[in-house]
């Protein structure tokens, strides 16, 4: 169960990295 909690958040973690970078980029573009 501490695997799956563990991996849930690793993977939230990542998809919020990409996301930042996402936008981020998008927003420098945008400039």
């Amino acid at each position: 169960m501490a695997t799956v909690v563990f991996y849930g958040v690793f993977l939230g973690t990542a998809m919020g990295l990409a996301l930042g970078l996402f936008y981020g980029l998008k927003a420098v573009k945008l400039i």
